[in-house]
């Protein structure tokens, strides 16, 4: 059955233009494809006060009021706007505030690889270490060393990781693991899907990719505390594992970002822009384009993985993943 409510949900919407993106999608073709305006509902998670006051002009025309640190974080839904298309946009600070009344599209763009991971080392004394931070005291500056931990003990334990060589190192995101299991359980229980792009890889890496940017330049994790982006690639298969830990949940992918771009028309998106732009800006959408499926830019650096009900059919673009 189709029904004529369309509820998304995105953990960590940014400035909130994808979600703006597929507000007016939906709201376009909505009606041709329910037979009558569907009633578009939308949740962002974000705890952020600058992103908070970005998505609301964005996506509902102004700001309202802006909301304090006590409101978003002693309060489930703390804003609530209609907006683009006349959707109605809820703010949680938490996941699990959102409610699973009903079916709901659920994506994670550029969002898991932003949470913490572990790092580990294999050594020839001690095995698997944990990869740690301290302070020099004296100085007041921070420096790496390893430990031998209790996540660490339990690293020794992985037998596929038993052959990797000393000196290979390794990160995990327990953090990452749990939303997208949380994130499974959801659709179980109300139905709906879950889209993830992020760049990684669905293999194990021996290499650390934990790193800080700043001002667009590659930076010294330990320094400038605060004023850097975080980040460090997704494991999939990792994300995979903990898909299949939930009962009744199936992951598809991941697949490259050119391949799901390619295969959901962006080849005819891409003429359509062509023809229709002035001389002058036809370099931005060759530009445009090749950004996005290039392998040397993001094509093969992104991935697309999509969570549903095992029962339900493998969605489009995964079916030979």
């Amino acid at each position: 059955a189709v029904v004529s409510t369309q509820s998304t949900g995105e953990l960590g919407p940014g400035k909130g233009t994808l979600m703006r993106d597929v507000m007016d999608t939906v709201g376009i073709i909505g009606p041709a494809f329910f037979g009558k305006a569907p009633k578009l509902s939308a949740s962002l998670i974000e705890i952020s006060e600058q992103f908070i006051a970005e998505q609301e002009r964005l996506l509902c025309g102004n700001i309202m009021k802006r909301v304090t640190p006590e409101q978003i974080f002693e309060n489930a839904n703390y804003l609530t706007r209609t907006g683009l298309h006349k959707a109605r946009f809820k703010w949680y600070s938490m996941l699990e505030h959102v409610p699973t009344d009903r079916p709901a599209l659920y994506l994670m763009n550029e969002f898991l690889d932003a949470l913490p991971v572990n790092q580990f080392q294999k050594t020839e004394e001690k095995g698997w270490v944990e990869v740690m931070v301290d302070v020099e005291k004296d100085c007041d500056r921070l420096f790496y060393t390893t430990y031998k931990t209790g996540r660490s003990i339990k690293i020794d334990q992985y037998k596929e990781l038993a052959e990797l060589p000393v000196g290979a190192q390794i990160e995990h995101s327990p953090a990452a693991d749990e939303i997208v299991a949380s994130v499974a359980q959801r659709i179980v229980q109300s139905g709906g899907a879950a889209l993830i792009i992020d760049y990684g890889e669905d293999q194990v890496s021996t290499e650390l990719t934990f790193r800080a940017f700043k001002d667009h330049q590659q930076v010294n994790p330990l320094e400038d505390l605060g004023l850097c982006d975080l980040t460090a690639d997704v494991n999939f298969k990792n994300l995979k594992r903990a898909v299949a830990g939930i009962e009744g949940a199936k992951a598809h992918g991941p697949i490259t970002q050119s391949n799901f771009l390619t295969l959901m028309g962006i080849g005819e998106r891409f003429r359509q822009l062509y023809s229709k732009v002035p001389p002058e800006k036809q370099d931005s959408i060759i530009h445009a384009h090749n950004f996005l499926c290039s392998p040397e830019e993001m094509g093969d650096r992104f991935k697309v993985m999509c969570i549903t009900r095992d029962s339900d059919p493998i969605p489009f673009c995964f079916e030979s993943s």
